[in-house]
């Protein structure tokens, strides 16, 4: 993996590195292990048990290619379901990273209130850096952070049944939680399901936003949709509805 971030930065010359590797999950490949396809720069981590499966598609909802992420837990064993899509950041990129604002465009399902409100399921993004873990949770309804030691997690009010823009505020989580400033940091987006909630879960991602000022005054998000993406998929995205009763 460490192999493909290097080769990908190679290809973009710009400085600094951009912060996020593929933002819009733009690069797939086919999984020897799986058969299935999976974001090329995103490393795929997975815990699941005996029935239970996790799927990756790149498709369109509500006008938008998007990463969609679906997880059935089969509920016949104590072991959940869990999916993490995952990219190690440090040096530059990561202080580009807290020093820009980080967005990130997801959809929840809008009959997904149940899975959104459970605390047995979670759908959102998660950073580790060795020692704390932090997570956003899309919800529905808004809650305070909870904390405990070595982990915090902030619940982003979501609104269901359309694409919603939510701010990941790293660096300010950081320091309402009383942390040292990371020198690494795995980030990546997770969707999951303990045993106690069987069936199908779905989350969808448009793209990660980082936007950084720059001399002409736009920011890196604005300079990356002015040009074509690196590359695409090699099949074209499936189109889908926004319901997840049809699987």
């Amino acid at each position: 993996m460490a192999g493909v971030s290097f080769n990908y930065l190679r290809s973009r010359p710009e400085y600094p590195p951009p912060a996020i590797l593929d933002p819009a999950f733009d690069l797939w490949v086919s999984d020897r292990e799986s058969g299935q396809k999976r974001p090329l720069v995103w490393e795929l981590d997975s815990v699941k048990g005996v029935g239970d499966q996790v799927m990756l598609e790149e498709t369109v909802l509500a006008g938008k290619t998007t990463l969609e992420i679906r997880v059935f837990e089969d509920g016949f064993d104590e072991v959940g379901v869990y999916v993490r899509l995952k990219q190690m950041i440090d040096g530059a990129r990561l202080r580009a990273f807290l020093d820009s604002e980080v967005g990130v465009w997801v959809f929840l399902e809008s009959s997904s209130k149940e899975q959104s409100d459970s605390p047995s399921t979670i759908f959102g993004v998660q950073t580790n850096d060795g020692l704390n873990m932090l997570t956003f949770i899309f919800s529905e309804e808004a809650s305070h952070p909870q904390q405990a030691p070595g982990s915090r997690t902030v619940f982003l009010a979501t609104p269901s049944g359309r694409w919603a823009y939510q701010r990941i505020d790293v660096a300010g989580e950081y320091k309402d939680a009383h942390w040292k400033k990371p020198e690494r940091l795995s980030f990546g987006v997770t969707l999951g399901a303990q045993a106690s909630a069987p069936g199908w879960h779905v989350g969808y991602v448009h793209r990660f936003v980082v936007e950084t000022p720059t001399s002409a005054g736009l920011t890196g998000q604005e300079e990356f949709i002015g040009t074509a993406s690196l590359a695409r998929s090699l099949e074209p995205p499936r189109i889908r509805d926004s319901r997840i009763g049809r699987q």
